[in-house]
């Protein structure tokens, strides 16, 4: 008699999760960012790239090495437009597509992700800097364990 043993593994989240709701690109958003939170966000030379869809998202990355925390701007969005062959379909023969990160959070447009030796310290003051920074609409606090695609957090 042989006995089946099973190995369950759950990636770690402990990263505190901003949601950010702002009409600004991406770069904008970083220099904002980093002039209101007096951070150097830089964007990473590689997009986070998943092969379940063909979105490419920008990130951009800051290690506070003072803190030990590390900060990242992920955006949420990818719209992507291709050529098509059918010549009924529209009058530009392209089809657009939006791609998110987290489809549950279709309405956030970007993710600040903050991991390191204590991720929520100073989370209230840091909430309220984002929505004191210029074209942000509103942040908050996401539970990243309540989110069905909270792997693709991780990178």
């Amino acid at each position: 008699m042989s006995k089946v043993l099973s190995l369950d593994f759950e990636f770690e989240h402990d990263y505190a999760l901003i949601g950010i709701h702002s009409a600004l690109e991406d770069y904008r958003l970083a220099f904002f960012l980093n002039q209101n939170l007096n951070l150097k966000l830089t964007r990473l030379n590689e997009d986070l790239d998943f092969s379940l869809n063909d979105g490419l998202f920008s990130v951009f990355q800051h290690d506070d090495k003072d803190t030990y925390t590390d900060w990242a701007l992920i955006a949420n969005k990818c719209n992507t437009t291709t050529l098509t062959q059918n010549l009924n379909s529209n009058l530009f023969n392209e089809d657009s597509q939006i791609y998110y990160l987290i489809p549950e959070r279709k309405k956030v447009d970007y993710f600040i992700k903050i991991s390191g030796s204590e991720p929520h310290t100073g989370l209230q003051r840091i909430l309220t800097k984002i929505n004191h920074t210029y074209n942000v609409i509103t942040s908050y606090e996401i539970d990243p364990l309540g989110l069905k695609s909270k792997d693709n957090l991780i990178f």
